[in-house]
């Protein structure tokens, strides 16, 4: 809840001068809602629907294809909250253990699997263990079940320590190992985010910059759409990681590297004093 100096007075800033100002986060584990509820704690004035986390734009992917069926959830009780909310069912959420042997409850039939199970939802699960692996790639065994994911950060950073966790692509890449199937990821570096808001707020890629401090989501994510992008340094990448970057032969690393580069949010109160003149107009 600690706000970095500077990005409240940004926000409202760019929203005076009639810019459309839209919060996306990867978070798996918490909703649309919870985090309208914190912005507005933190003095953010910003619409609903103009937050978008990975598991809202999950669940609108289900209600836009007209799901019917339920869903696994390895994820977060947050994550089955936003499914919930367009009316689909969803089981697995919480501690799950199978009974006796596993390998016996997969070969006699009575491992319980749900057929109206028809997708496998993953994001961040702190209960996640091999029983909650074997259902789930139990499911997918099915080609017709569909296979979602909330996002691909493998890590999160420990702010003030040298250590980090294990994120939601950690499971992920574990569930796509043992289906050897892909996951469809909602979250950034994907375009789903991107064409929801095309679809819903017309905005033009030419005309939005994207600020980040994460070079794999945030920075490909812009640069993928087309957009501009300025990464800040008041969180998980360095100037020094985004310049290695621009020695990388690999063109997945070059798609990272960002257009320019400040060290927070609050630095573009500096350049907008600067240039008064030259950013006004309504644009993203």
């Amino acid at each position: 809840m600690d706000l970095i100096p500077g990005s409240r007075e940004t926000v409202q800033r760019l929203q005076e001068m009639g810019k459309n100002v839209f919060f996306i986060t990867n978070n798996s584990t918490k909703t649309q809602d919870s985090y309208y509820e914190k912005c507005q704690t933190l003095g953010f004035n910003i619409a609903k629907d103009h937050i978008l986390s990975a598991p809202f734009i999950l669940a609108q992917y289900l209600k836009e294809i007209g799901f019917q069926k339920k869903v696994y959830i390895l994820g977060s009780p947050g994550l089955a909250e936003e499914i919930q909310k367009v009316g689909v069912q969803c089981i697995g959420v919480g501690p799950e253990r199978i009974q006796g042997s596993i390998y016996s409850a997969i070969s006699d039939g009575s491992l319980g699997l749900d057929p109206e199970v028809g997708a496998v939802a993953v994001g961040f699960d702190r209960e996640f263990n091999y029983d909650k692996l074997v259902r789930a790639t139990s499911y997918l065994n099915d080609p017709e079940c569909l296979f979602l994911a909330t996002n691909t950060d493998e890590k999160y950073k420990v702010v003030g320590t040298r250590y980090h966790l294990p994120a939601a692509g950690v499971l992920v890449n574990t569930l796509e190992l043992a289906t050897e199937r892909p996951a469809r990821i909602m979250g950034k570096p994907s375009m789903n985010i991107f064409y929801m808001l095309q679809a819903r707020h017309g905005i033009q890629p030419e005309k939005t910059l994207v600020i980040g401090d994460t070079l794999n989501t945030d920075i490909m994510f812009g640069n993928e759409c087309g957009m501009w992008t300025i990464l800040v340094l008041s969180g998980v990448a360095t100037l020094q990681d985004a310049r290695q970057l621009s020695v990388a032969s690999n063109q997945q690393k070059q798609k990272q590297i960002p257009l320019f580069y400040l060290n927070t949010l609050g630095d573009i109160i500096k350049l907008l004093d600067e240039v008064p003149n030259q950013v006004d107009g309504q644009e993203n």
